[in-house]
């Protein structure tokens, strides 16, 4: 990819202004569990600190989570599934020990394992979604957050997300809440490497980060050589006591091979081994990607005015069974402005936004001559538009309870001009109007919420290629009812939902045609419901509200994601099971921890039920349980390192699964092979 040389020296010279500044600043002592610098710089106005996020996201009726950097960060912190492994409902499978995965909240996307769609990824409150939707799991850098906060399906309305999964956001460092100076390194099976260097610093109203994370690995398995490297870095400037403004930027190289998904025969018999058709074709998906992005913060009397702008170019060189060849230009700019005030005497809050985001992609396919561009298939330019406003209020009405109205409305455009190849030009509009409507109730350490959201999710340029494709937007109604809160030594999270949905992007025969080639269409009526449920468990007794520390804890931690993804009385499938996602995904932990940092213990995931790959279902992944354990010690400064197996038993299994729409009882190469016996290394020092 070929970036203007100036954007490149600009990307670098800002990452290295931040650790060339921190070397020379006065480090103070820090502490690594929450990742925060102990002094009394203030809170930057751009970037909320993890206790005001925490608190925000308490205010939403509905299923919502933050999650701190410092419960990743005491294992190897490289895939989502390392990320996301106690979130509940949040699915995080890995392809094959990548970064790559099936990213899915109550069914968002579910047919996905690459390239995702239904949730809304932000960093810093900006999406890092292109115009059509589309998302990389590749961009993420879970070393460079501070933390990520979670909202799941509805309840981010008030962020701009109106999809069926709601929303992600990536919080960064900066130079006024990371360390000083900060090296990671971890090492393990199959040439795994992760390493990163960062340092953040504050110079009066000035402040800057910058991280530069390097990972490579060769895999479990045959052709999944990975090396990515990823750049974040932003500066921002303290204005005044009421205006700061910061400007990002992030570089990424992502080089990955692709080994292809298995048949079951061949998982059990060598799970390691590479689809043949993979390796003929050397499939991969490679890009370069570069954004710069910017926010402003201006709070003036009782509202605080937020305005985001970004660019986002993608370079993608994505050998399958053709050549995909992609060049991406994203423009984004916002506005959002949060009211708080009583209200004909009681408290109220008003959160209003506008975002404009339109993209253009000059799109290109060429016949796979071993991974090698051989002749033009076909060529086109791709236009995505969207204009979004939202607005959500906040009145307390006495006794405890909260009243939430909000009001999300769309305009969205595709628009395909083909300039080579048989795929006619179109031209596609979608509108619309989605209300919220809940309530929250706040006792002493307990809350209970219920709430209605409409979602809505156009398709992307991936469902509307060729004629037999989707072309009416997905949309759907969800009811959820649940609680949060913590007595004792017992912390708990759980929320139910119910989404009724029409028009899913499902791959399906067209038409219900049989001679009809399948392809992801729009489906007739659908159900998504489930159950998210998290807890923490001091098993030692001690409250979590204890005025002091104990000197030891021993916790049990389980996020459990139950699904029950249904077609409603179709005419052709039934009331079939929706393929793609299990029913039950059960992870934890127990974890012994003391006050001097020290905290080891098993590691468990277990998913007790098959998972559909069809459909029709008539073929399934088995169901599975693995086991790990973990060591470690986390410091208030210098050292801190971790040790963990994981998959101790060498357990063959499927981690994920394609989509397909008939298996017709047959075994099909539909299987992606989880990881065997693993061992990590990992060390970090800061100063």
């Amino acid at each position: 990819m070929n970036f203007p040389p100036a954007l490149h020296i600009l990307a670098l010279s800002l990452a290295a202004a931040a650790l060339t500044l921190a070397a020379e600043a006065d480090s103070k002592p820090i502490q690594l569990d929450k990742m925060d610098v102990i002094t009394d710089r203030p809170t930057p106005l751009t970037v909320p600190a993890l206790d005001a996020a925490r608190a925000e996201l308490a205010l939403t009726p509905g299923g919502t989570e933050t999650v701190d950097a410092s419960r990743f960060l005491r294992g190897r912190a490289s895939t989502l599934d390392d990320t996301f492994a106690l979130s509940p409902g949040v699915i995080a499978l890995s392809r094959f020990g990548a970064d790559e995965a099936r990213l899915s909240i109550r069914g968002s996307g579910l047919q996905r394992t690459f390239h995702g769609r239904g949730i809304r990824v932000l960093q810093d409150g900006m999406p890092l979604n292109l115009a059509d939707g589309g998302f990389d799991m590749q961009a993420l850098e879970p070393l460079s957050a501070a933390y990520i906060n979670v909202w799941r399906g509805g309840n981010a309305l008030a962020h701009g997300a109106s999809t069926l999964g709601g929303a992600i956001d990536y919080v960064s460092r900066t130079g006024r809440d990371a360390p000083a100076r900060l090296a990671r390194a971890e090492a393990g099976s199959w040439d795994y490497l992760r390493a990163s260097i960062a340092g953040g610093t504050v110079r009066g109203g000035l402040d800057a980060y910058g991280s530069f994370t390097h990972q490579t690995q060769t895999g479990f398995r045959a052709h999944a050589r990975q090396s990515n490297q990823r750049l974040f870095s932003n500066a921002g400037w303290r204005i005044s006591a009421d205006a700061e403004t910061r400007v990002y930027i992030t570089a990424i190289r992502s080089d990955s091979e692709l080994p292809g998904n298995l048949t079951k025969a061949q998982l059990d018999t060598n799970p390691a081994q590479a689809a043949a058709g993979n390796l003929a074709l050397n499939q991969k998906r490679d890009f370069d990607l570069l954004r710069v992005a910017s926010k402003t913060t201006v709070a003036i009397g009782a509202t605080v005015w937020d305005f985001t702008a970004a660019w986002t170019c993608k370079d993608l060189d994505h050998p399958i069974f053709q050549v995909i060849d992609q060049l991406s230009n994203d423009l984004l700019l916002g506005a959002v402005a949060t009211h708080t005030a009583d209200f004909t005497g009681r408290a109220n809050r008003l959160r209003a936004g506008l975002l404009y985001q339109r993209g253009v992609t000059q799109a290109a396919s060429f016949v796979n001559a071993a991974g090698q561009r051989g002749a033009l298939v076909a060529s086109a330019d791709q236009t995505a538009a969207n204009l979004e406003a939202f607005a959500e209020d906040q009145l307390t009405l006495g006794r405890g309870v909260t009243l939430v109205l909000g009001l999300s409305a769309a305009t969205n455009r595709r628009k395909n001009r083909q300039t080579f190849g048989a795929t006619p030009d179109y031209d596609l509009d979608y509108n619309r109007v989605m209300p919220k409507a809940g309530l929250r109730w706040d006792g002493r350490d307990v809350q209970v919420f219920a709430s209605v959201a409409g979602s809505y999710e156009p398709p992307s340029f991936s469902e509307t290629l060729t004629l037999n494709t989707a072309r009416r937007a997905q949309t759907a109604t969800t009811w959820e009812i649940g609680t949060r809160g913590f007595r004792g030594p017992v912390r708990w999270d759980a929320t139910i939902y119910h989404a009724a949905l029409r028009h899913e992007l499902l791959t399906l025969d067209h038409d219900n045609d049989p001679a009809t080639a399948a392809a992801t269409v729009n489906a007739g009526r659908t159900t998504h419901a489930g159950l998210e449920f998290a807890t923490g468990i001091d098993l030692l007794g001690t409250a979590w509200d204890a005025p002091q520390a104990p000197a030891h804890r021993l916790v049990l931690r389980v996020a459990w994601t139950h699904g029950r993804f249904r077609f409603d009385d179709d005419p052709r499938y039934g009331n079939n099971t929706l393929a793609g996602l299990p029913p039950h995904l059960i992870r934890g932990e127990l974890t012994w921890e003391n006050a001097a940092g020290w905290h080891a213990g098993p590691i468990f995931e277990w998913v007790p039920q098959k998972t559909f790959i069809d459909f029709r279902n008539t073929c399934a992944a088995s169901p599975y349980a693995l086991a790990g354990f973990r060591l470690g010690q986390r410091a208030g400064r210098g050292f801190a390192w971790f040790a963990e197996m994981r998959n101790v038993s060498g357990k063959k299994y499927a981690a994920t699964t394609g989509v397909i729409e008939n298996a017709h009882g047959a075994d099909q190469p539909q299987f992606l092979p989880g990881d065997g016996r693993g061992c990590y290394l990992g060390i970090s020092y800061a100063y």
